[in-house]
Protein backbone atom coordinates (compact mmCIF):
# COMPACT_ATOMS: atom_id res chain seq x y z
CA UNK A 1 0.00 0.00 0.00
CA UNK A 2 2.93 2.60 0.67
CA UNK A 3 4.67 1.72 -2.66
CA UNK A 4 0.91 2.42 -4.20
CA UNK A 5 0.50 5.52 -2.52
CA UNK A 6 4.17 6.45 -3.31
CA UNK A 7 4.06 5.93 -7.01
CA UNK A 8 0.70 8.00 -6.84
CA UNK A 9 1.69 10.43 -5.69
CA UNK A 10 5.05 10.74 -8.32
CA UNK A 11 2.66 9.76 -11.01
CA UNK A 12 0.71 12.97 -9.64
CA UNK A 13 3.38 15.46 -9.31
CA UNK A 14 5.74 14.43 -12.82
CA UNK A 15 3.43 16.43 -15.00
CA UNK A 16 3.86 19.38 -12.73
CA UNK A 17 7.64 19.22 -13.06
CA UNK A 18 8.20 18.32 -16.06
CA UNK A 19 5.78 20.84 -17.81
CA UNK A 20 7.46 23.42 -15.30
CA UNK A 21 10.38 23.40 -17.66
CA UNK A 22 10.30 21.01 -20.62
CA UNK A 23 13.71 22.50 -23.00
CA UNK A 24 16.16 22.32 -19.65
CA UNK A 25 14.35 18.85 -18.53
CA UNK A 26 14.93 17.56 -21.93
CA UNK A 27 18.58 19.70 -22.79
CA UNK A 28 19.94 20.19 -19.36
CA UNK A 29 20.73 23.55 -21.37
CA UNK A 30 18.88 26.81 -19.89
CA UNK A 31 16.71 28.18 -23.41
CA UNK A 32 16.85 31.80 -22.95
CA UNK A 33 14.67 34.69 -24.93
CA UNK A 34 16.18 37.83 -24.81
CA UNK A 35 14.36 40.73 -25.29
CA UNK A 36 14.74 44.69 -25.54
CA UNK A 37 18.07 46.39 -25.30
CA UNK A 38 20.01 43.41 -25.87
CA UNK A 39 22.37 43.95 -28.71
CA UNK A 40 26.35 43.46 -28.74
CA UNK A 41 27.64 47.19 -28.58
CA UNK A 42 24.07 48.21 -26.42
CA UNK A 43 23.76 45.53 -23.92
CA UNK A 44 26.86 42.82 -22.17
CA UNK A 45 23.85 40.61 -21.59
CA UNK A 46 24.74 38.44 -24.65
CA UNK A 47 28.43 37.97 -24.18
CA UNK A 48 27.50 36.66 -20.44
CA UNK A 49 24.86 34.24 -21.40
CA UNK A 50 27.50 33.19 -24.51
CA UNK A 51 30.29 32.34 -21.65
CA UNK A 52 27.97 29.63 -20.07
CA UNK A 53 27.67 26.25 -21.66
CA UNK A 54 24.46 25.64 -19.79
CA UNK A 55 22.69 28.21 -21.40
CA UNK A 56 20.90 28.80 -25.31
CA UNK A 57 19.89 32.00 -26.48
CA UNK A 58 17.69 34.15 -29.07
CA UNK A 59 17.62 37.74 -29.07
CA UNK A 60 14.34 39.94 -29.78
CA UNK A 61 16.19 43.28 -30.55
CA UNK A 62 13.53 45.98 -29.74
CA UNK A 63 15.78 48.50 -27.90
CA UNK A 64 18.44 48.43 -30.29
CA UNK A 65 19.62 51.96 -30.66
CA UNK A 66 22.58 53.01 -32.54
CA UNK A 67 23.59 48.72 -33.42
CA UNK A 68 20.96 48.31 -36.08
CA UNK A 69 18.21 50.10 -37.15
CA UNK A 70 14.55 49.62 -36.18
CA UNK A 71 13.43 48.38 -39.64
CA UNK A 72 16.18 45.62 -39.27
CA UNK A 73 15.01 44.94 -35.85
CA UNK A 74 11.79 44.62 -36.68
CA UNK A 75 12.96 42.17 -38.85
CA UNK A 76 14.04 40.07 -36.66
CA UNK A 77 12.07 39.93 -34.31
CA UNK A 78 9.18 39.01 -36.81
CA UNK A 79 11.48 35.95 -37.54
CA UNK A 80 12.24 34.45 -34.08
CA UNK A 81 9.12 35.27 -32.32
CA UNK A 82 8.02 32.03 -31.84
CA UNK A 83 4.74 31.45 -33.71
CA UNK A 84 2.97 28.73 -31.50
CA UNK A 85 2.94 28.87 -27.73
CA UNK A 86 3.85 24.99 -27.73
CA UNK A 87 6.97 26.57 -29.76
CA UNK A 88 7.96 28.94 -26.98
CA UNK A 89 7.42 26.04 -24.01
CA UNK A 90 9.45 23.66 -26.09
CA UNK A 91 12.24 25.73 -26.96
CA UNK A 92 12.55 28.87 -24.05
CA UNK A 93 12.50 28.69 -20.47
CA UNK A 94 13.65 32.33 -19.12
CA UNK A 95 12.35 35.14 -20.90
CA UNK A 96 14.57 38.23 -20.00
CA UNK A 97 12.99 41.70 -20.42
CA UNK A 98 15.28 43.78 -20.78
CA UNK A 99 13.84 47.74 -20.59
CA UNK A 100 12.00 46.60 -23.68
CA UNK A 101 9.99 48.71 -25.92
CA UNK A 102 6.93 45.50 -26.68
CA UNK A 103 6.66 45.69 -30.46
CA UNK A 104 4.89 42.27 -30.35
CA UNK A 105 0.55 41.55 -31.50
CA UNK A 106 -1.64 41.30 -28.60
CA UNK A 107 -1.79 37.76 -29.48
CA UNK A 108 2.24 37.13 -29.15
CA UNK A 109 2.02 39.16 -25.73
CA UNK A 110 -0.71 36.73 -24.66
CA UNK A 111 1.52 33.75 -25.64
CA UNK A 112 4.11 35.25 -23.60
CA UNK A 113 1.71 35.54 -20.60
CA UNK A 114 0.61 32.32 -20.69
CA UNK A 115 3.83 31.06 -21.22
CA UNK A 116 4.43 32.10 -17.60
CA UNK A 117 1.45 30.96 -16.61
CA UNK A 118 2.99 27.59 -17.31
CA UNK A 119 6.15 27.87 -15.68
CA UNK A 120 8.66 29.76 -18.22
CA UNK A 121 10.32 32.05 -15.67
CA UNK A 122 11.17 35.54 -16.62
CA UNK A 123 13.46 38.20 -15.85
CA UNK A 124 13.15 42.00 -16.02
CA UNK A 125 14.93 45.28 -15.72
CA UNK A 126 13.40 48.69 -15.44
CA UNK A 127 13.22 51.58 -17.94
CA UNK A 128 15.84 54.64 -18.15
CA UNK A 129 12.98 56.90 -19.97
CA UNK A 130 9.29 56.18 -20.64
CA UNK A 131 9.89 54.33 -24.16
CA UNK A 132 8.29 51.40 -24.09
CA UNK A 133 6.99 51.73 -20.21
CA UNK A 134 3.45 52.10 -20.94
CA UNK A 135 3.38 49.62 -23.31
CA UNK A 136 4.64 46.99 -21.23
CA UNK A 137 2.69 47.82 -17.78
CA UNK A 138 -0.48 48.58 -19.76
CA UNK A 139 -0.39 44.75 -21.35
CA UNK A 140 -1.48 41.46 -19.22
CA UNK A 141 1.98 40.69 -19.38
CA UNK A 142 3.01 42.93 -16.23
CA UNK A 143 0.80 40.88 -14.12
CA UNK A 144 3.24 37.96 -13.61
CA UNK A 145 5.91 40.10 -12.29
CA UNK A 146 6.13 41.38 -8.15
CA UNK A 147 6.64 45.38 -9.30
CA UNK A 148 3.26 47.42 -8.25
CA UNK A 149 3.99 49.27 -11.63
CA UNK A 150 2.68 53.10 -11.23
CA UNK A 151 0.46 54.62 -13.51
CA UNK A 152 3.07 56.81 -15.02
CA UNK A 153 6.67 56.26 -15.86
CA UNK A 154 8.76 57.46 -12.72
CA UNK A 155 12.26 58.82 -13.88
CA UNK A 156 15.44 57.55 -12.13
CA UNK A 157 16.76 58.95 -8.96
CA UNK A 158 20.50 60.07 -10.13
CA UNK A 159 21.76 59.47 -6.75
CA UNK A 160 24.80 57.17 -5.81
CA UNK A 161 24.66 53.58 -4.33
CA UNK A 162 25.61 50.05 -2.98
CA UNK A 163 23.49 46.98 -2.68
CA UNK A 164 23.18 45.26 0.67
CA UNK A 165 22.58 41.72 -0.20
CA UNK A 166 19.68 39.30 1.76
CA UNK A 167 21.18 36.82 3.93
CA UNK A 168 18.34 34.88 4.75
CA UNK A 169 17.55 34.47 1.19
CA UNK A 170 18.66 31.03 -0.70
CA UNK A 171 22.10 31.74 -2.02
CA UNK A 172 21.74 33.02 -5.08
CA UNK A 173 23.76 36.45 -4.41
CA UNK A 174 25.22 35.54 -1.00
CA UNK A 175 28.16 33.59 -3.05
CA UNK A 176 28.90 36.99 -3.95
CA UNK A 177 29.77 38.77 -0.65
CA UNK A 178 33.39 37.40 -0.30
CA UNK A 179 33.76 39.02 -3.40
CA UNK A 180 32.88 42.08 -2.69
CA UNK A 181 29.65 42.46 -3.78
CA UNK A 182 28.53 45.18 -1.60
CA UNK A 183 31.42 47.36 -1.70
CA UNK A 184 30.53 47.77 -5.59
CA UNK A 185 29.17 51.36 -6.36
CA UNK A 186 26.28 52.53 -8.82
CA UNK A 187 24.16 55.62 -9.97
CA UNK A 188 21.19 55.29 -11.31
CA UNK A 189 18.11 53.56 -9.93
CA UNK A 190 14.86 52.97 -10.88
CA UNK A 191 11.73 52.54 -8.15
CA UNK A 192 10.76 49.38 -7.05
CA UNK A 193 7.56 48.69 -5.12
CA UNK A 194 7.24 45.22 -4.30
CA UNK A 195 3.94 43.90 -4.33
CA UNK A 196 2.58 41.74 -1.07
CA UNK A 197 3.72 38.19 -1.19
CA UNK A 198 7.51 39.05 -3.10
CA UNK A 199 10.90 38.68 -1.52
CA UNK A 200 13.47 41.27 -1.86
CA UNK A 201 17.12 39.33 -2.43
CA UNK A 202 18.78 43.04 -2.40
CA UNK A 203 18.54 46.77 -1.22
CA UNK A 204 19.92 49.70 -2.45
CA UNK A 205 21.61 51.61 -0.09
CA UNK A 206 21.35 55.44 -1.25
CA UNK A 207 23.73 58.17 -0.11
CA UNK A 208 21.99 61.11 -1.73
CA UNK A 209 21.47 64.57 0.29
CA UNK A 210 19.21 61.87 2.46
CA UNK A 211 20.60 58.92 2.78
CA UNK A 212 18.00 55.58 2.28
CA UNK A 213 17.34 52.07 1.50
CA UNK A 214 15.17 51.12 -1.06
CA UNK A 215 14.29 47.93 -2.51
CA UNK A 216 16.65 46.59 -5.21
CA UNK A 217 16.13 42.86 -6.58
CA UNK A 218 12.82 41.31 -6.07
CA UNK A 219 10.91 38.29 -7.14
CA UNK A 220 7.96 36.10 -6.21
CA UNK A 221 6.92 32.57 -7.66
CA UNK A 222 3.60 33.25 -10.27
CA UNK A 223 0.96 30.41 -10.88
CA UNK A 224 0.22 26.86 -10.14
CA UNK A 225 3.48 26.27 -12.11
CA UNK A 226 5.30 28.87 -9.81
CA UNK A 227 7.41 30.52 -12.23
CA UNK A 228 10.39 32.19 -10.84
CA UNK A 229 9.99 36.38 -11.84
CA UNK A 230 12.49 38.89 -11.12
CA UNK A 231 12.43 42.52 -11.13
CA UNK A 232 15.45 44.50 -10.67
CA UNK A 233 15.74 48.24 -10.57
CA UNK A 234 18.48 49.12 -12.99
CA UNK A 235 19.37 47.71 -16.36
CA UNK A 236 22.50 45.07 -16.49
CA UNK A 237 24.34 47.63 -18.90
CA UNK A 238 24.64 50.28 -16.39
CA UNK A 239 27.21 50.90 -13.93
CA UNK A 240 26.57 48.79 -10.94
CA UNK A 241 26.47 45.58 -13.41
CA UNK A 242 29.95 46.39 -14.96
CA UNK A 243 33.38 47.55 -14.24
CA UNK A 244 32.95 50.65 -14.22
CA UNK A 245 31.19 49.89 -10.91
CA UNK A 246 34.28 47.88 -9.90
CA UNK A 247 31.90 44.66 -10.58
CA UNK A 248 33.56 41.70 -12.70
CA UNK A 249 30.27 39.54 -11.63
CA UNK A 250 27.46 41.43 -13.32
CA UNK A 251 27.36 38.25 -15.74
CA UNK A 252 27.58 35.38 -12.92
CA UNK A 253 24.95 37.26 -10.93
CA UNK A 254 22.15 36.82 -13.87
CA UNK A 255 23.12 33.84 -14.52
CA UNK A 256 23.02 32.52 -11.09
CA UNK A 257 19.41 33.95 -11.18
CA UNK A 258 18.36 31.36 -14.51
CA UNK A 259 20.25 28.96 -12.73
CA UNK A 260 18.02 29.27 -9.74
CA UNK A 261 14.87 30.07 -11.75
CA UNK A 262 14.89 26.38 -13.30
CA UNK A 263 16.15 24.62 -10.53
CA UNK A 264 19.40 23.93 -12.11
CA UNK A 265 22.13 23.52 -9.00
CA UNK A 266 23.88 27.04 -7.65
CA UNK A 267 27.75 26.74 -7.56
CA UNK A 268 29.44 26.72 -4.54
CA UNK A 269 32.55 28.66 -5.16
CA UNK A 270 31.75 31.55 -7.51
CA UNK A 271 35.16 32.64 -8.11
CA UNK A 272 36.08 28.91 -9.46
CA UNK A 273 33.05 29.26 -11.62
CA UNK A 274 33.78 32.88 -12.49
CA UNK A 275 37.14 31.90 -13.67
CA UNK A 276 36.26 29.16 -15.35
CA UNK A 277 33.95 31.03 -17.79
CA UNK A 278 36.85 33.27 -18.72
CA UNK A 279 38.87 30.67 -19.27
CA UNK A 280 36.51 29.37 -22.01
CA UNK A 281 36.53 32.51 -23.62
CA UNK A 282 39.93 33.02 -23.50
CA UNK A 283 40.00 29.37 -25.54
CA UNK A 284 38.00 30.63 -27.64
CA UNK A 285 40.46 33.58 -28.59
CA UNK A 286 43.64 31.54 -28.33
CA UNK A 287 41.89 29.13 -31.20
CA UNK A 288 40.77 31.97 -33.04
CA UNK A 289 44.68 33.20 -33.37
CA UNK A 290 46.17 29.94 -34.15
CA UNK A 291 43.40 29.61 -36.91
CA UNK A 292 44.22 33.19 -38.51
CA UNK A 293 47.99 32.37 -38.93
CA UNK A 294 47.31 28.63 -40.36
CA UNK A 295 45.02 30.27 -42.46
CA UNK A 296 47.84 33.11 -43.43
CA UNK A 297 50.54 30.45 -43.83
CA UNK A 298 48.16 28.41 -45.89
CA UNK A 299 48.62 30.80 -48.91
CA UNK A 300 52.22 30.56 -48.89
CA UNK A 301 52.04 26.81 -49.34
CA UNK A 302 53.20 25.79 -45.54
CA UNK A 303 52.23 22.45 -44.28
CA UNK A 304 49.82 22.90 -41.36
CA UNK A 305 48.39 19.21 -41.31
CA UNK A 306 50.61 18.21 -38.05
CA UNK A 307 48.82 21.93 -36.35
CA UNK A 308 45.70 20.64 -37.34
CA UNK A 309 45.89 17.49 -35.53
CA UNK A 310 47.01 19.06 -32.59
CA UNK A 311 44.09 21.22 -33.07
CA UNK A 312 41.97 18.81 -33.30
CA UNK A 313 43.17 17.19 -30.02
CA UNK A 314 42.70 20.30 -27.61
CA UNK A 315 38.84 20.46 -28.89
CA UNK A 316 38.45 17.53 -27.86
CA UNK A 317 39.90 18.13 -24.51
CA UNK A 318 37.43 21.35 -24.30
CA UNK A 319 35.17 18.84 -25.21
CA UNK A 320 36.15 17.52 -21.62
CA UNK A 321 35.79 20.18 -19.79
CA UNK A 322 32.59 21.22 -21.09
CA UNK A 323 31.17 17.52 -20.34
CA UNK A 324 32.32 18.53 -16.82
CA UNK A 325 31.16 21.20 -16.11
CA UNK A 326 27.21 20.70 -17.31
CA UNK A 327 27.68 17.89 -14.71
CA UNK A 328 28.34 20.89 -11.97
CA UNK A 329 32.33 19.26 -11.70
CA UNK A 330 33.68 23.33 -11.74
CA UNK A 331 36.88 22.18 -10.15
CA UNK A 332 37.72 19.27 -12.85
CA UNK A 333 36.35 21.50 -15.37
CA UNK A 334 38.91 24.40 -14.84
CA UNK A 335 41.71 22.45 -14.43
CA UNK A 336 41.11 20.39 -18.09
CA UNK A 337 40.25 23.84 -19.59
CA UNK A 338 43.19 25.49 -18.33
CA UNK A 339 45.59 22.96 -19.51
CA UNK A 340 44.23 22.88 -22.94
CA UNK A 341 44.64 27.07 -23.17
CA UNK A 342 48.69 25.81 -21.94
CA UNK A 343 48.41 23.21 -24.97
CA UNK A 344 46.69 26.41 -27.43
CA UNK A 345 49.42 28.78 -26.48
CA UNK A 346 52.02 25.87 -27.33
CA UNK A 347 50.21 25.97 -30.45
CA UNK A 348 50.35 29.92 -31.13
CA UNK A 349 54.15 29.71 -31.21
CA UNK A 350 54.41 26.70 -33.38
CA UNK A 351 52.08 28.20 -35.68
CA UNK A 352 54.66 31.92 -35.75
CA UNK A 353 57.48 29.59 -36.22
CA UNK A 354 55.55 28.06 -39.23
CA UNK A 355 55.00 31.38 -40.71
CA UNK A 356 58.27 32.72 -39.79
CA UNK A 357 60.31 29.42 -41.68
CA UNK A 358 57.46 30.40 -44.73
CA UNK A 359 57.74 34.07 -45.11
CA UNK A 360 61.59 32.82 -44.77
CA UNK A 361 61.35 31.92 -48.22
CA UNK A 362 59.66 35.03 -49.50
CA UNK A 363 61.88 37.25 -47.99
CA UNK A 364 65.43 35.59 -49.82
CA UNK A 365 63.06 35.48 -52.84
CA UNK A 366 62.09 38.96 -52.61
CA UNK A 367 65.67 39.70 -51.82
CA UNK A 368 66.86 37.98 -54.82
CA UNK A 369 64.52 39.92 -56.90
CA UNK A 370 65.08 43.21 -55.64
CA UNK A 371 69.11 42.99 -55.75
CA UNK A 372 69.28 41.40 -59.11
CA UNK A 373 66.96 44.19 -60.28
CA UNK A 374 69.89 46.56 -58.47
CA UNK A 375 72.64 44.56 -60.26
CA UNK A 376 70.93 44.82 -63.37
CA UNK A 377 70.02 48.72 -63.48
CA UNK A 378 73.87 49.32 -62.08
CA UNK A 379 75.64 47.45 -64.36
CA UNK A 380 73.49 49.14 -67.41
CA UNK A 381 73.73 52.67 -65.58
CA UNK A 382 77.39 51.63 -65.62
CA UNK A 383 77.66 50.64 -68.99
CA UNK A 384 75.80 54.11 -70.47
CA UNK A 385 77.21 56.52 -67.97
CA UNK A 386 80.57 55.40 -67.01
CA UNK A 387 82.06 53.42 -69.46
CA UNK A 388 80.56 54.99 -72.32
CA UNK A 389 80.73 51.94 -74.26
CA UNK A 390 77.27 51.81 -75.93
CA UNK A 391 77.36 55.57 -76.18
CA UNK A 392 77.80 57.41 -79.36
CA UNK A 393 78.35 61.01 -79.39
CA UNK A 394 76.05 63.16 -81.49
CA UNK A 395 78.37 64.59 -84.41
CA UNK A 396 77.51 68.19 -86.89
CA UNK A 397 76.12 67.20 -90.24
CA UNK A 398 76.44 69.70 -93.46
CA UNK A 399 73.49 70.77 -94.80
CA UNK A 400 73.32 71.19 -98.37
CA UNK A 401 71.44 73.94 -99.50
Amino acid sequence: MRATTVLVALLILLPTCSARTPHYDATQRIGVLAIGDTSYGESPILGWLSLDFAVQWQELPTDVGDVMSDQEARKLVRIYTPRTLQRLLDTYDVLLFLEPRMWFSGREIHMFKTGVDMGVASLLTLWPDDEGYSSFVDSELAQVYPQDFAPTFEAPENVPYKVKINTNAPPVLTPFIPVGIERFAGYKTRAIHPKQGSRTWAWAIKSGIVSKTEPYIISWEWGDKRAETWVIGVDVDEQWFNEQGGNQYGGDIILNMLYYSVGKPLPENIEIVHNLRSTFYKYNVEKKLVLSVMEFVDRFGANTAKLGRKLEETDRGKRIAEEAFMKGDYEASYAQIKSMVDELAGLNQEAITIKERALMWVYITEWFAVTGTFLVAGFVLFSLMVRRKLYRQVETTRTSL
